[in-house]
């Protein structure tokens, strides 16, 4: 049997386990990365953000 020429049958049942804990384990990590992230830096003070004030008589231009 010459290995050069021979291929493997293409596969006909593919498995859905992989990805999926791929996935899993992504998001486990990205929650666990919030989670002390966001106890770390509560101890800061916190930011505020202001919009801008809106008066009562619009300005013609």
């Amino acid at each position: 049997m010459n290995f050069r020429d021979y291929h493997d049958p293409p596969e006909r049942n593919a498995s859905t386990a992989f990805p999926i804990a791929v996935i899993l384990l992504s998001m486990a990590v990205i929650l666990a990365y919030l989670a002390i992230g966001g106890a770390w830096s509560e101890n800061r003070t916190e930011t505020a953000v202001y919009t801008p004030q809106i008066t009562d008589v619009p300005k013609h231009r």
